[in-house]
């Protein structure tokens, strides 16, 4: 009799208990990869003769008046603000496995491109069908 009480009494704290943390609130869940966060990147962005392809494998290119450079980029971060993270494949004045960076903008219709000995949060916007989806986010 003493045990069915004692179950009784606590069936209901068990019904109450706290739902646990989420488990990817931890500096490992930070970021994600590309392939599964680097949807919205994907494209082309364009700005002042300059052009970044972005492949959903998350490999890119930039190209301007002083040659390309070639990078992939491997993880978006998921803490503010949000950013896709990489590294320089090659071309460019900076060494290979040198950083790439871009963060969204204007609710993706802009982009901040940012790369060692490079671009330094340079704005550029979401090319779609030949045209910008917001020019004003590229500074034309």
């Amino acid at each position: 009799m003493k045990t069915l009480i004692a179950v009784a009494l606590l069936a209901p704290s068990l019904l109450a208990a706290p739902a646990y943390a989420d488990p990817c609130n931890n500096q490992a869940c930070l970021s994600q990869p590309f392939s599964v966060a680097g949807g919205p990147y994907v494209g082309e962005w364009v700005a002042h003769g300059e052009r970044v392809v972005v492949s959903p494998d998350g490999s890119g290119t930039e190209v301007t008046n002083y040659g390309t450079v070639t990078f992939k980029m491997g993880s978006v971060s998921t803490d503010q603000p949000i950013t896709a993270q990489g590294n320089i494949t090659g071309g460019g004045r900076a060494e290979p496995g040198s950083w790439v960076s871009m963060q969204l903008v204007d609710g993706g219709r802009g982009m901040l491109f940012g790369m060692a000995n490079g671009d330094q949060q340079f704005p550029f916007c979401k090319y779609v069908g030949g045209s910008p989806v917001n020019s004003a986010d590229c500074g034309a």
